[in-house]
C-alpha cells in the first residue's frame, strides 16, 4: 500500500464516468483533490482555464475526455482505465489507505 499517494481527478459536471470515479473514491474513504473542467458543448471542447491547461500539461498534451485521474503522480487515465485496476485489485496497491 502506498502510504502517501495523493489522488487528483480532473472532472466535468456533465460527465457520468466522472461521477463513477468520484463515487468510488468517496466509498473507499479516499481523500482526493478534484478540479472542475468546464465543457463547451457548442464548440465540442473544454473551456480554456488554468485547470484545463494544468490537466493538459500533466497528461502530456490535450486530451479529449475526462475524468483524468492521477494517483501518487502516476497518470491512470480515465475511468475506463481505472475499472480494470479495481476489478483486479491492483488499485489497492496504488491508493492510500482511507482518509
Amino acid at each position: 500500500m502506498v502510504a502517501q499517494a495523493e489522488v487528483h481527478i480532473y472532472y466535468s459536471k456533465v460527465c457520468g464516468l466522472c461521477t463513477e470515479a468520484i463515487d468510488f473514491l468517496h466509498k473507499r474513504g479516499i481523500t482526493f483533490t478534484a478540479y472542475a473542467i468546464e465543457y463547451d458543448a457548442a464548440k465540442d471542447e473544454f473551456v480554456d482555464s488554468d485547470y484545463t491547461q494544468e490537466m493538459y500539461r500533466r497528461c502530456g498534451g490535450p486530451v479529449e475526455f475526462v475524468p483524468q485521474i492521477f494517483i501518487g503522480g502516476h497518470h491512470i487515465g480515465g475511468w475506463r482505465k481505472m475499472e480494470p485496476l479495481i476489478q483486479s485489485g491492483e488499485i489497492d496497491t496504488l491508493l492510500p489507505e482511507g482518509g
